[in-house]
């Protein structure tokens, strides 16, 4: 896939990720080297490692909403991709000793959100490409009722849009959080128009369900693994009596709590 100015190549993607991946497999493979319990998941290096990838990790969730609020969307994704792939060696490290116990369960949600997002500019890529290629949509023929449909619900969402950002355009407007902490309700009645006008222009239906639902499933795993992230932060830094089980607490903790 050829590189537009700015975007990041596809190989130089991979590279990154391959890099990073491996990088963690090297830190992993040379912490239990370490003496004493700097070799452990709660040791200093390896603590310090895990607290380092997880800022990383949520920088990277942060980055993808750069387009949202009027940055520039190549750089969000840009930092996006750096973010995650050294956020998630740092991560890998600090985990990949304990794979057996549940917090391994967000290295699998962590792997299949890298796997998910280098399928989608590559192999994903090529595949909507072609979708959009042979422009379906031009050839099938147009519903008097349904088109009357559409123009009353984008005339309705010019309404609402003076509500949300007077200067903006409908055919190129994107709601972002700005609009849904500042106008909750606008923000909430033009997201069900714009929902009824993709189901009236039946803008999913001529995608094959890869194409039309991977962005929606890259989501959910990225918020899955961000709260399994802070939940396992919060039981480890704050109930670390029931993490430990009667074994000694080596790692750096706020309190002691069981359940």
């Amino acid at each position: 896939m050829r590189r537009a100015d700015g975007d990041l190549a596809n190989k130089r993607l991979a590279a990154i990720v391959a890099l990073a991946l491996t990088g963690g497999v090297f830190l992993a493979i040379l912490a239990p080297a370490l003496p004493g319990t700097w070799g452990l998941a709660g040791g200093p290096p390896l603590q310090a490692a895990a607290t380092l990838g997880a800022v990383l990790l949520l920088g990277s969730f942060a980055a993808v909403l750069a387009k949202r609020i009027g940055r520039s969307g190549k750089a969000g994704f840009h930092a996006h991709v750096w973010l995650a792939s050294l956020g998630a060696a740092l991560v890998f490290a600090h985990a990949a000793g304990n794979l057996g116990r549940p917090p391994a369960t967000l290295l699998l949600l962590l792997l299949a959100l890298i796997g998910l997002g280098v399928w989608s500019r590559t192999a994903g890529a090529r595949l909507m490409a072609g979708t959009f290629g042979q422009k379906r949509g031009a050839f099938r023929q147009a519903d008097p009722a349904a088109r009357a449909r559409i123009g009353a619900v984008i005339q309705a969402k010019q309404a609402i849009l003076a509500a949300l950002d007077a200067s903006a355009e409908e055919g190129t407007f994107s709601l972002g959080p700005r609009h849904w902490a500042t106008a909750p309700r606008a923000a909430f009645a033009y997201a069900r128009l714009a929902a009824e006008e993709e189901r009236l222009t039946g803008a999913r239906t001529a995608l094959p369900p890869a194409q039309a639902r991977w962005r929606l499933l890259h989501r959910l795993l990225a918020w899955a693994f961000v709260a399994g992230l802070v939940a396992h932060i919060v039981i480890v830094m704050l109930f670390a009596g029931y993490v430990a089980d009667g074994r000694p607490i080596y790692w750096l903790h706020f309190a002691a709590w069981d359940f």
